[in-house]
């Protein structure tokens, strides 16, 4: 396994409480003899010299620390997916799905990471776009899930599916989520979606509170190529989420477009880590 040597850090942006941690973290590197890049997201939490995009850290570093919750990853996986360089999360967060090493007691799993001991994962990430009259004109990465519902309101809305061009269903939901196997414990999983291990190449459909019973969640290979076209005419503004983080506007007669990406995600984990652990301790399984 590779030790790394420069490495950059991200954290919850205005958010007080990682300071501690930045700070301990800063100190486990530099007595590690690694060189350490801060982004701008770090600024006004600690005083520790200049910062730079997530960009350069991408560009130049060989391994991003991310501190804060999932919700800090999900930013983070966007910004890097196509640098290639792999992620670890230290968890300041509450359900750590991702961001499985803890701020308490995990330093030494931190360092046993940057000296090459740990677990490589490589999660898919989604690339959505909006198209209008066959050009795009909005488009977003999702680690996690797309999200397309009714802007503003609570209304069931219609909606066609195809996959691969062959026209798969059409439905009446509240929506329809998109997600990754990285995602399907999260709001896919709320609305009775399937749990998906992460090295499953896949990606699940799951309608939100569809209009009929016969409606299921549809879990299809990840290189197919998604796409629901908005033809409802009572509606006529929708928003396409990405992650929960990203709202593009979308209208009637719009086509969404929903593909994974070539490039994957890598997350790097202790040597102790273990998926089905994670899920008996987060869903407080027996």
């Amino acid at each position: 396994m590779k030790k790394f040597s420069r490495i950059g850090l991200l954290v919850k942006i205005n958010d007080e409480s990682v300071a501690s941690t930045i700070s301990d973290v800063i100190h486990l590197l530099e007595s590690l003899d690694v060189e350490v890049m801060l982004s701008h997201s770090t600024n006004g939490l600690i005083d520790a010299g200049p910062t730079v995009p997530p960009s350069d850290i991408g560009e130049q570093c060989d391994l991003a620390i991310v501190i804060g919750g999932d919700g800090t990853l999900l930013h983070a996986t966007r910004e890097l997916v196509d640098y290639d360089v792999p992620i670890v999360g230290v968890n300041r967060g509450r359900l750590g799905f991702l961001v499985d090493v803890p701020p308490t007691k995990g330093l030494e799993r931190l360092a046993a990471i940057i000296n090459g001991q740990y677990i490589e994962e490589e999660r898919i990430m989604l690339f959505t776009r909006i198209m209008r009259e066959g050009e795009p004109i909005a488009s977003a990465y999702a680690f996690n899930d797309t999200v397309v519902r009714v802007r503003d309101v609570l209304q069931i809305m219609d909606f066609d599916i195809t996959i691969d061009d062959v026209l798969v269903t059409h439905q009446r939901a509240d929506g329809l989520i998109i997600a990754t196997p990285s995602g399907s414990t999260a709001y896919s999983l709320s609305n009775g979606g399937p749990i998906v291990g992460p090295s499953v190449n896949a990606v699940v459909l799951q309608p939100i509170c569809p209009h009929t019973l016969t409606s299921r969640a549809l879990m299809v290979d990840a290189s197919s190529r998604i796409r629901m076209h908005l033809w409802d005419d009572q509606v006529l503004e929708a928003q396409v989420i990405c992650d929960g983080q990203v709202y593009m506007d979308a209208t009637l007669g719009d086509m969404i477009e929903i593909t994974a990406m070539d490039k994957r995600v890598r997350l790097l984990h202790p040597e102790t880590y273990d998926y089905h652990q994670i899920l008996r301790e987060k869903l407080n399984w027996g």
